[in-house]
C-alpha cells in the first residue's frame, strides 16, 4: 500500500476551491444555478479535505443556501461597527464584527478623555 501525500492534497484541494469559487463568481450573472453549483463543490472538497475556505473567498456566498451574493439578492448593514449581510433567498443572516482593534483605540481615547 501506498502511504497518501495527506499536504500535497490539501494543496490540490485548496487550488480547486479558489477556481470554483472564482468562476461561481464569473457566472453568477450567467448562470445562478451553476455558480451554487460552483461554491456546494468548493465546500464539499473543504470539509472533505480539511482544508479552510479563505475569509476573502466566504464572503461570497451564503453560508446557508450556498448562493453566491449578486447584487440584488443580499444586503449589508454597517451598525456599531457590525457588519450584517442578509441573504435575500433565504434570509439568513451573517454578522461579524468590524476592526476589533479601531474598537478598543476609540473606547480607550474616550474613556481618558
Amino acid at each position: 500500500m501506498l502511504k497518501r501525500e495527506k499536504e500535497r492534497e490539501r494543496e490540490i484541494a485548496m487550488e480547486r476551491i479558489v477556481y470554483l469559487i472564482e468562476r461561481a463568481e464569473k457566472f453568477k450573472n450567467v448562470d445562478y444555478e451553476l455558480a451554487r453549483r460552483y461554491v456546494e463543490l468548493a465546500t464539499r472538497i473543504a470539509m472533505k479535505y480539511r482544508v479552510r475556505i479563505p475569509k476573502k473567498f466566504k464572503l461570497y456566498f451564503c453560508k446557508k443556501c450556498l448562493y453566491p451574493y449578486k447584487a440584488e439578492r443580499f444586503r449589508v448593514r454597517i451598525y456599531k461597527s457590525k457588519v450584517v449581510i442578509t441573504c435575500l433567498n433565504c434570509m439568513y443572516i451573517r454578522r461579524f464584527q468590524l476592526g476589533d482593534r479601531d474598537v478598543q483605540r476609540t473606547r480607550n481615547d474616550l474613556q481618558s478623555i
